[in-house]
């Protein structure tokens, strides 16, 4: 009853309410597709910094991933490599003493190239060494032919490796020089066979010496540096193996080649095969059990075919044995070698190193 007199007594007031409801309607219209539309935009850019963190947050995972793994990666490789250079060196150093230990039988002087089973040793798992055993005193002294005026020699060997005629007679001059200090010197061919200082006597009693080098030559490279020298090393590549500066200057019969003898003692090349092949016995096999080393000088001039003059001029370029040695062992474990070379006096007591060489 109120309110129906209240409405009927203002009929603006109806009106006015009228238009508000109609007016809240139109504005609700008008706002409410707007609402979703912006709660959706809100979420949406609500999610976004969220994502963009999750985003970089994997990225940095996988970057220090792959960083750990190329540090992991670099390790092994230098661990890898460190294991290989420790096992390289650790053979290497094995090698070595297997070296050293064949050279400690090499080096007895009771011990010869006959001796195989104590020169060639396998060591398990996968070692083993080899030596062999050779005189200095094969080669030629260069010191003791210049100190004895053997030009005839120098040139006979130099002329065999296809040298030319005046480049021998330079080379020989050069290493005459150069041991005599660039002083003047008897050109090759004008001097007179000299025995070795000690070995003969004139008639008169007076030792005969030998000349004085006043430059000896210490090591056989060096003959390489004189000057007109050249024309033999390109000759003959391996000239070097043909001389030495340690032995005592004589050549062993009983261990020399026949072209070494030949040379040497003057006598033919067949002649000088003949000689060596006595030593090797029935089986004519060298360094076994049945071998004829000679003895005597007697026996060594018969075999030559040689009279006691022609004899008396070489014999002091001879021995029957060697007193320098070369001893050079080799030790091998798996694709790693080592060899040492030593030259020494192996009758001596101690042992007289001359020359120690590892490779």
């Amino acid at each position: 009853m109120n309110l129906t007199k209240s409405r009927s007594r203002h009929p603006s007031a109806r009106m006015a309410t009228a238009r508000s409801i109609r007016t809240g309607r139109f504005l609700e219209q008008i706002v409410r597709p707007s609402i979703p539309s912006v709660h959706r935009d809100s979420r949406r850019y609500r999610g976004r910094p969220g994502q963009s963190t999750r985003g970089s947050a994997l990225l940095l995972v996988l970057f220090t991933l792959l960083l750990i793994s190329g540090l992991i990666i670099s390790a092994l490789a230098f661990l890898e490599s460190g294991v290989e250079d420790y096992g390289a060196l650790n053979h290497q150093f094995r090698a070595r003493q297997l070296a050293r230990s064949g050279l400690a039988y090499g080096l007895n002087p009771e011990v010869t190239n006959q001796d195989t089973p104590l020169l060639n040793q396998k060591i398990k798992p996968s070692g083993e060494f080899h030596v062999v055993i050779s005189s200095e005193s094969t080669k030629l002294n260069i010191n003791t032919l210049l100190q004895q005026g053997r030009d005839d020699i120098l040139q006979t060997l130099f002329l065999n490796w296809n040298v030319s005629l005046k480049a021998v007679n330079e080379a020989i001059n050069g290493l005459k020089k150069w041991t005599n200090g660039n002083q003047e010197i008897q050109p090759v061919g004008s001097s007179t066979p000299q025995p070795a200082p000690g070995q003969e006597e004139n008639q008169g009693g007076q030792q005969q010496q030998g000349i004085q080098l006043v430059r000896p030559f210490m090591a056989v490279s060096e003959m390489a540096e004189v000057p007109g020298f050249n024309a033999v090393v390109e000759a003959k590549p391996d000239w070097a193996n043909y001389f030495t500066v340690w032995s005592d200057g004589t050549i062993d019969v009983n261990l020399a080649d026949p072209s070494m003898i030949a040379l040497v003692t003057g006598v033919t090349q067949a002649t000088a095969t003949q000689f060596v092949k006595h030593i090797w016995g029935p089986d004519g096999i060298p360094f076994t059990s049945d071998d004829q080393p000679y003895q005597d000088w007697n026996d060594v001039m018969v075999q030559l075919g040689m009279s006691s003059q022609q004899f008396q001029i070489v014999q002091n370029l001879l021995s029957l044995t060697s007193t320098v040695d070369r001893v050079d062992s080799t030790g091998t474990i798996g694709k790693y070698s080592t060899t040492i070379s030593v030259v020494a006096k192996r009758a001596s007591i101690p042992v007289a190193y001359l020359l120690w060489q590892e490779k």
